[in-house]
């Protein structure tokens, strides 16, 4: 579950994208342990990393299908960091017959939770899983988080590698429950951080067989007003011959929002709760 910038869609927001791109990795010298923090630390950075105190985006996704073709999603991504944590929301544009559809993602303790609107009847839903397919794409609810569930997992630092030429530190992450092993489909998964950016550039899922069935990655990392910004991300489904991919193609970090924009009842358009 490895996060990033992001939109609106069906079940469980967006979710990313991919096809496989040949990414080359090679294996680098370990440096003692002592010499490095702690993979939860490394993670800790991660979620510390600015995303701006709001933002607004434009997102592209595209679904690749193996039997089936490509289907391409145009989202609009909200996004505010309260006082206790992130809230985000996903709404898909185009096409047409899902225009409409949204996801919120609220990290922030307040009011913790998922929930889905759908146009059509005019719902708000709650999203009970964490692994539930977000916007039907690739991607879960769980890999759209801005911040990595610290407490959720244990970290292990296995090493460092080239991604692209830039050097990575290597840490792997495994539920701490086997409910939310369940939950999430994977058993362990294994993520490249970029610690001059503390970035997420590569993550690998693993089955209960310890094969990896699906891959994230984050491409075309820039600065955007000063905020480092992923451009492209991609999740390739190994064992579904599936993926997603998700462009960025513009951020404001300017803008601001009231605060009631990101609550369930304000989902449904025209609907603004009681003051």
């Amino acid at each position: 579950m490895f996060h990033l910038v992001t939109p609106p869609m069906k079940r469980a927001i967006i979710s990313l994208i991919a096809l496989t791109a040949g990414l080359s990795s090679q294996q680098l010298p370990l440096t003692p342990a002592v010499s490095r923090p702690a993979g939860e630390e490394i993670m800790r950075r991660v979620n510390m990393r600015s995303r701006g105190k709001a933002s607004l985006a434009h997102l592209e996704m595209i679904i690749h299908d193996a039997r089936r073709g490509e289907f391409h999603k145009t989202i609009v991504m909200q996004r505010e960091r309260l006082a206790s944590g992130y809230r985000t929301i996903y709404r898909i544009s185009i096409p047409d017959h899902e225009k409409g559809i949204g996801l919120l993602i609220s990290e922030d303790t307040k009011q913790h939770g998922m929930w889905m609107y759908f146009p059509n009847t005019r719902q708000v839903i709650g999203v009970a899983s964490r692994g539930f397919p977000a916007l039907a794409s690739d991607f879960s609810c769980e890999d759209l988080l801005v911040g990595v569930p610290l407490a959720d997992y244990d970290f292990r630092i296995l090493g460092k590698d080239l991604i692209e030429g830039r050097e990575t530190v290597k840490v792997e992450m495994t539920p701490r429950t086997e409910r939310l092993r369940s939950e999430l489909g994977f058993s362990k998964s294994v993520g490249w951080v970029r610690e001059n950016l503390s970035i997420i550039v590569r993550a690998d899922y693993y089955d209960d067989d310890g094969k990896v069935f699906k891959t994230f990655r984050a491409e075309e990392i820039e600065r955007r007003h000063g905020i480092w910004t992923v451009g492209k991300m991609e999740m390739e489904n190994f064992r579904a011959r599936h993926a997603s991919e998700v462009r960025v193609l513009d951020t404001d970090y300017s803008i601001r929002f009231t605060d009631d924009v990101f609550t369930p009842k304000r989902m449904v358009p025209g609907v603004v709760p009681p003051t």
